[in-house]
């Protein structure tokens, strides 16, 4: 699951075990999203009836909630894709109510999303960067090819779709270039079309690591609508582009317009397709300057995304010398 393994369990791999293997370490891995520390456990996103009902039985004095989406947004945001929302809303008012009369502590990326749980103890927290940062040797001013990648899930279609005209128009302008999405069937009809465009199938969380690990792309692209919760989203996708070795496209809007600076780790664009096409053939044509702004994102990557920040901030919490 990316959220455990962003949030914590990445971090903290050294110090987790189950009652079978490791019993020793101080946290015990109950499932893929339930942790338990002493008298403190940490629920990833969601729990099952199962596991809601290990909670209540146990009645630990602290439940952490490590949420990194802005559910309280979903009412007014129709460009997620209507079964995504759906299932979304279904959670929100239902486990979760039950949920968080266990919840006494919040852990999200944003302010945005804490101020949803009002009395709840909030904390902020980033997501680590668990992919590792690529050489950037495929940046070079002979390169045959130039990569592009929208490394994103379907729930961000609709934002793809804001700036597929222009993608269209590139691409089909430029045979040297090739695009990859995980969105198979799912990528618009657009893009489905062109010759030079890749539409994986999604992957597992464990299957997308090791393809980050062993491909390389110059640019990534991270194009969002003007709202609400993907203002609350976490800067995860600057990560990604950092493993992927690629100069990062973002839109002008938060969380990205507050930390990636614009010319160095990464460039800011309006929603204006025209920018977003413009800007692909300006790198294109500079294959020095996307080295420059990969090699900026990979620094700006590794510095928000430090383990032992995570580690620390856990230990701290989980009250583990």
């Amino acid at each position: 699951m990316p959220t455990a393994s962003l949030y914590f369990a990445e971090p903290l791999a050294h110090l987790i075990g189950t009652t079978l293997s490791h019993p020793n370490r101080p946290i015990r891995r109950i499932s893929p999203t339930v942790y338990v520390c002493g008298d403190a456990a940490v629920v990833v996103r969601y729990a099952d009836e199962r596991e809601l009902a290990f909670l209540d039985r146990k009645a630990f004095s602290r439940v952490f909630l490590l949420i990194d989406d802005d559910l309280s947004a979903l009412d007014q945001d129709f460009t997620l894709p209507p079964d995504y929302r759906n299932r979304l809303l279904s959670f929100r008012d239902g486990v979760l109510r039950r949920l968080l009369s266990l919840v006494t502590h919040v852990v999200a990326p944003s302010e945005r999303i804490l101020a949803y749980y009002g009395k709840k103890h909030g904390m902020l927290l980033d997501p680590v960067q668990c992919h590792g940062t690529a050489a950037l040797a495929h940046h070079k001013p002979t390169r045959k090819r130039l990569d592009v990648v929208f490394a994103a899930t379907r729930s961000h279609l609709g934002d793809l779709e804001l700036v597929t005209p222009a993608l269209a128009n590139f691409f089909s302008q430029r045979p040297d270039a090739r695009l990859t999405t995980f969105l198979n069937g799912h990528a618009p009809k657009m893009l489905r079309r062109l010759d030079n465009a890749i539409h994986l199938s999604p992957m597992s969380w464990e299957r997308y690591r090791s393809f980050v690990s062993a491909n390389r792309f110059h640019i990534a692209l991270a194009p969002a609508h003007d709202t609400a919760f993907n203002k609350a989203r976490s800067v995860s996708k600057l990560h990604d582009h950092a493993g992927f070795g690629a100069a990062g496209l973002y839109s002008e809007l938060p969380p990205f317009s507050g930390i990636v600076g614009h010319g160095k780790s990464g460039l800011l664009l309006s929603n204006e397709p025209e920018a977003w096409s413009r800007t692909l053939h300006e790198l294109a044509a500079d294959p020095a300057l996307t080295l420059d702004l990969a090699a900026g994102g990979q620094a700006l990557s590794v510095s928000l995304g430090d383990k032992q920040r995570v580690q620390k901030f856990w230990q701290g919490q989980l009250d583990i010398a």
